[in-house]
């Protein structure tokens, strides 16, 4: 499939799974179901219908607002629909038509939604870190083996062991030297097998930079708020997002890292 079709489709299906992660957001941390009952203004009760919930088009030309009461709607949906098209699109530039695309589409869609809760609640709900990887983990065995490379089942194996030992190492760690974890929850240790499956799946060498590339950002982002006043050395910052986008950049530059590193 050439680009110009492929790329269009993939923005197309971000922006629809994008509009769905809206409703999880919002449901599953209230514990809520995600199929029942259908969208619905929280303020006038007003059910969303094609007209107010076509993705990125329905916000711009309501200007983010209900149809019926007008009340303001945030702009939590434009930013899922958006960065979800965003990561299905530069997913589908890196693996073309290759059959592990769609499995990193799980991923995009699994983080994305994450990394929005995460800022808003500083919480990981599992339900969607086990699902996440639940149907990561099938879709990226189906590509091994349609691709030919049945290796690369175990390769996402040992990705996601070597994470889980990472992050949980450090979270264990830090909690018997400091008596509480720093920096990071349990939901970032429950996180951890997913991303470094996905890692893995590409190359196990890849897992311990991205990791390391997710501390490296959270700690720039801690510093640069310690310094313009708007956290102190006591404030918590959501590790999850980090995590995330260290992720998303090991994908594509991690083994440049890793052959930079050992100057190959």
């Amino acid at each position: 499939m050439s680009l110009g079709v492929l790329l269009p489709i993939a923005a197309l299906m971000g922006l629809l799974i994008g509009s769905f992660l809206t409703v999880v957001a919002e449901r599953v941390p209230q514990g809520g179901s995600v199929v029942a009952p259908p969208s619905r203004c929280g303020n006038c009760g007003l059910r969303l219908g094609p007209l107010d919930l076509f993705p990125v088009v329905s916000w711009l030309a309501l200007r983010g607002r209900c149809r019926q009461c007008k009340t303001k709607i945030g702009i939590e949906p434009l930013v899922l629909e958006l960065a979800t098209a965003t990561l299905f699109v530069i997913f589908a530039l890196k693996f073309r038509d290759d059959a592990v695309l769609a499995a990193f589409c799980i991923l995009a869609a699994t983080l994305v939604v994450q990394s929005w809760i995460d800022l808003n609640t500083q919480t990981l709900p599992r339900p969607i870190t086990l699902w996440g990887t639940g149907l990561g983990a099938i879709v990226l065995a189906v590509a091994a083996l349609v691709n030919g490379e049945p290796e690369r089942i175990w390769m996402a194996a040992l990705g996601a062991g070597i994470a889980l030992a990472l992050i949980g190492g450090i979270y264990w760690g830090s909690s018997l030297y400091y008596g509480s974890p720093q920096g990071m929850g349990w939901g970032d240790v429950v996180l951890s097998p997913l991303l470094g499956m996905y890692l893995g799946y590409l190359n196990p060498g890849i897992v311990a930079p991205g990791m390391f590339f997710g501390f490296v950002l959270g700690a720039v982002v801690g510093i640069g708020a310690m310094i313009g006043g708007k956290a102190g050395k006591q404030t918590a910052l959501p590790f999850g997002p980090f995590l995330a986008l260290g992720t998303v950049i090991a994908v594509f530059i991690g083994q440049h890292f890793v052959d930079l590193v050992l100057a190959r």
